[in-house]
Formats: structure tokens, sequence, C-alpha cells
């Protein structure tokens, strides 16, 4: 057993999962949060180990491998992080009882079978080392995994604080009443956001909506979108929404960024009125962007998850660039729903520049849905 002046051998389960490109971590946003844990109970543990998945491995994937993790952390802590090149067993516990080392990072959860399985005996056999258990992996709470359910069956387990923080701050937003409250919506499929405009629309007073997402809304009012992005067996619930009470709150685009091939590095600014059938949608436009506007400055509480348009390709950025500059010299309340618009704050803004940004974007968007998450207050939380 552990107590909070004694944790012992500390196993956490952090969300780790970053885009690596040609072995190199090109965000590492959840690797610096997840750190943050470190100093608060480095004096308060004999070790320290950390456990993650990375992307969605068939068996042992070495492109998947945490190593470069490890050496990220490290230099993010300014202390070495041993990385362990197996997720349990005797190499493990062989590693944390005589090694010199404080702090461990074992390889990714999913290359076991057990994880995703939830299977108790793979369980006992990872947490059989440790003393106390934390979960703070917000970014997987809404999976029930091994990790997320039934690591903290064998041992004294909290929530960690990264965990607490996102809570207490999506809360903010489910819970909020007052006026104001404008959430912005991109990314390229609305099928992953349908249910999430249902609960938010009584909710809020606008819901813009860019990127992919927008053009089956449109569609279903009836406009042409050309070879734009359409999911067609969405139409009839994307008309329900927008003929439902609540329908007119939802804003969308007035014009857009096209091209005649996604792969094209020629823009044009086109009104919707002005779509042809061979144009496709890469980008919001000027007009949109100056409406969005509009609402984001007398907004008091923001949130966006959902970059505008491919904004991976310079032609096509410019609808998210100018949101994420919009949002970022905001005074309102804002929260970033995680995922590719991290990833745009990073390369056009800064971090500190938002009240909040999720290190799980599925999940929050989950969370925000009203859904009960597995891995959300099902242990104590850890104060300290």
């Amino acid at each position: 057993m552990s107590n909070l002046d004694n944790l012992g051998n500390v196993l956490i389960r952090s969300d780790l999962n970053v885009p690596i490109k040609n072995g190199v971590i090109t965000d590492n946003f959840r690797i610096i949060k997840s750190a943050e844990i470190v100093e608060k109970i480095f004096k308060k543990s004999k070790t320290i180990t950390f456990t993650s998945h990375m992307g969605r491995p068939e068996g042992k994937d070495l492109n998947l491998s945490l190593r470069p993790v490890a050496k990220s952390m490290e230099d993010i802590l300014g202390k070495k992080v041993h990385f362990i090149d197996e997720v349990y067993g005797e190499k493990v516990e062989k590693q944390i009882e005589k090694s010199e080392f404080k702090i461990f990072l074992l390889e990714n959860l999913r290359f076991e079978k057990g994880e995703i399985g939830n299977d108790h005996n793979f369980s006992k056999q990872i947490t059989e080392p440790f003393n106390s258990y934390i979960f703070d992996a917000f970014g997987a709470a809404h999976r029930e995994h091994a990790s997320v359910v039934s690591f903290g069956e064998n041992l004294d387990s909290f929530q960690g604080p990264l965990m607490n923080k996102e809570i207490y701050e999506l809360d903010k937003l489910l819970n909020n009443s007052e006026s104001g409250y404008a959430v912005l919506l991109g990314g390229a499929k609305i099928s992953d956001k349908l249910n999430l405009i249902e609960k938010l629309l009584p909710k809020v007073e606008y819901l813009m909506i860019g990127g992919g997402m927008c053009f089956t809304l449109l569609k279903a009012l009836g406009h042409e979108i050309g070879r734009s992005l359409l999911e067609e067996s969405f139409i009839s619930k994307a008309e329900e929404l927008l003929n439902s009470e609540f329908g007119n709150k939802i804003i969308l685009p007035t014009d857009f960024g096209v091209s005649y091939s996604i792969n094209s590095a020629v823009r044009e600014n086109i009104k919707l009125e002005d779509f042809k059938n061979n144009h496709i949608g890469l980008d919001i436009g000027p007009q949109t962007i100056s409406n969005f506007r509009k609402i984001l400055d007398k907004s008091k509480n923001i949130f966006w998850n959902g970059p505008m348009g491919i904004f991976e390709k310079k032609e096509f950025s410019y609808g998210t660039r100018e949101i994420t500059n919009i949002i970022s010299s905001s005074s309102a309340y804002t929260c970033i729903g995680g995922g590719d618009s991290v990833s745009a704050i990073n390369k056009y803004s800064d971090t500190k520049y938002f009240n909040h940004i999720s290190t799980g974007g599925g999940a929050s968007l989950e969370y925000l849905e009203g859904k009960k998450l597995p891995g959300v207050n099902k242990y104590k939380s850890l104060i300290i």
C-alpha cells in the first residue's frame, strides 16, 4: 500500500501518443503536459514509470515505439528517462528494482493484446512491480482498455492532476449557462461530430462550422459543393439538425478557397453561389473569416476544435491561421479541444494565449457530448 508521502514505485498511465515523422516528434505538447507530474511526486516516490500507447499497431511495430518519446521527455525534464523496450515481465521488474535510474518509460502498451482487450491477467502482470497507480491520460479516458479501467484494481490508485485539470476546465463549458457561448468546429468529417453538434446546440449562442465537415450541411441546404468532401449517408441527419428548433444557431461559410485538385497549389477564392461542379473546397474564405470574427469578438466563452481547411498546405492555410490569431487575441475564456487545432496553435501562435488546451481530442468531444467516460472519476483524485 502507499500514501501521499510515500508512493513507492509509481506507475503512471499518460497519453504520449504524439505525431512522429521519420523518427522525429513533430508536436511534443502531450509530452510536456504529461511530464508536469514528475516535479509534483519526485520526492514522494521511489521510482516513476510512465506507460502509454502510440498509434494503433497490429502486434509489435517498431515504427510505433515509444523510444523517441523517452528522449523528448528527458530533454523536457532535464532528468534521465530510462527506456525499457518491454511492456511488462522480468526485464521490467529487474530494471525498476535494481537500476540506479529514477524515471522509466515502458514500451507501447498496444504491442500487447491485453491492453485493448482489457485482459485482467495482463493488468495484474504489468502492475506487479508497483505500489501506486496514477491514471493521467485524458486522451485515452474514453476507451475501455486495461490501463484505463483495470490497472487501478491492483494498486492504490489515483486520478492524476492533468486529468483533474481537464475535467475542471471542460466542466466550465459543459455546465455553462451564460450567454455569449460560441463553438467553432472544423475538421474533415461531420460524422465524427454530429452527436456533439446535437448536444451543444441548445446550450450555445452560435455554432460555427468550417473545414470539410461543412459541405454535408451545405448540401443538405441544396447548395452546389462541386467535388468537395461529402458524407451522403449523413445528409438526412444534417437536414434534421438544420431544421431543428436550434438550427438557426448553425453558422456556415459563405465563401471558400477552392481548387480543381486536392494536390493543387493553385487557390481561387469564390463565393458559395459560384461553386462549379468540378471545384473542391479546401479552405474557408475572407468573408467567412469576417463573419466568424464578429461572433468571436463578442463571445465570452469559446470552444474550438478542428481546422478550417487543409492548413498543412500553405495555399489553404489562410482560414485556420486567421482563426488561430483571432481566438488567441480574444479576451474570452478559450478552450481548445485538442487534435489538429493544437498543431495549428503551435504553428501560428502560442499555447500561452489560450485558457485551456485539451490533451484529448476525441475524449474532450465525447465529454462535452455528456457521455460518461470509463476513465473519468474512476479513481480518487491525487491532491498534492
